[in-house]
């Protein structure tokens, strides 16, 4: 990591320490820093991820405890082990604490979060929150990683198609100010040339790629048919997509009130901003009341659709009573993309 002086016009180099040197501890520095700020350091590495808790427990038979537990967006459970330096049993132990959580139901990760934290969870997924740890990641982060580890990672990952990334990390320092700089790279598997690639002559879209090419292969893998008839018929009469997070945008008096987002089993809706007896004007159509809640501080509302009626209740009040409200002031800008962060309370 270089330094830019923009009165000298020129580049220094920031000095390197190890994390041992530097007093940095596993438990109680490194694994601290994450917890305390998960969305920076998932960000750093690229990857999208919700943190569970930290030093977790796998299993009663044994007390060894996993440094870091998190879910992707598709439910899968991803063990995350630091180590400072290299150690080239991290693989087999994260391994093993894989295998421990690999039975693990809905309501074991359920019991480790509040009730705040499970909303955001449910926010977070783009699966229904008992399809959880269908099947399992890991990630290694440490200074340096033994070949033999590398290797094992490499075998595991092709011939048994085990998902493991390896993230280096390093401690860059400022000697005039010092402050510290944590320096996270991928180490395995090797980024794609068409990952590192920017194309020519267009923008780069902040959001990322979609992971859907259509919208028929976007709601081929969701169980609820009524959904995706629903949504069909939605995008045949020309609904506002928004393929990217799955999902559709329904507009008020020309401003964006509500998204829908397809779940497997049923669709979350966000309604921004609220209007006068809104949870009750939305219970009283739903086949299941309880998922109606305000949300966001109490600014927002979401809802679940699952059934047929669900959804055409959903289409009659937006067509009908929904288009006459008085809304209360909307905390949301007019006119920006679904963003995630959108959805935590």
């Amino acid at each position: 990591m270089l330094k830019i002086d923009r009165k000298k016009q020129t580049l220094s180099r920031l000095g390197n320490q190890s994390l041992g040197k530097a007093d940095i501890t596993e438990r109680y520095d490194l694994q601290e820093f994450i917890s305390n700020s998960p969305q920076e350091f998932f960000g750093e590495l690229g990857e999208d991820l919700f943190l569970i808790g930290k030093e977790i427990e796998p299993s009663t038979r044994v007390q060894d405890r996993i440094d870091l537990l998190a879910l992707d967006r598709e439910g899968q459970a991803v063990i995350i082990e630091l180590k400072r330096g290299n150690h080239k049993l991290q693989l087999m132990q994260a391994i093993a604490y894989a295998a421990m959580i690999a039975d693990w139901t809905a309501e074991d990760f359920r019991a480790l979060l509040s009730d705040q934290q499970l909303e955001s969870l449910e926010c977070f997924l783009s699966v229904q929150l008992d399809d959880v740890n269908q099947t399992q990641r890991v990630i290694l982060v440490a200074e340096g990683f033994d070949f033999s580890l590398l290797a094992a990672a490499e075998w595991l990952t092709e011939r048994h198609q085990v998902d493991i990334h390896c993230y280096r990390i390093g401690l860059a320092t400022d000697s005039e100010t010092t402050a510290e700089y944590l320096v996270c790279s991928r180490v395995y598997p090797t980024p794609e040339l068409g990952d590192e690639a920017v194309e020519r002559g267009r923008r780069r879209v902040e959001d990322g790629p979609s992971r859907w090419n259509s919208w028929e292969q976007a709601l081929s893998n969701v169980s609820n048919r009524d959904l995706v008839a629903f949504f069909q018929n939605e995008l045949t009469a020309g609904r506002e997509p928004y393929l990217l997070k799955r999902m559709l945008l329904y507009r008020g008096n020309g401003k964006r009130r509500w998204f829908m987002a397809a779940r497997n089993r049923n669709a979350y809706v966000w309604q921004y901003g609220r209007f006068d007896d809104d949870v009750r004007f939305w219970q009283g159509r739903l086949a299941d009341p309880t998922g109606v809640k305000p949300v966001k501080r109490g600014v927002c509302l979401r809802l679940f659709l699952e059934t047929a009626s669900d959804f055409h209740a959903f289409s009659v009040a937006f067509s009908g009573p929904l288009q006459e409200v008085v809304w209360q002031e909307s905390p949301e800008p007019e006119e920006r993309s679904p963003d995630d962060s959108e959805l935590e309370t």
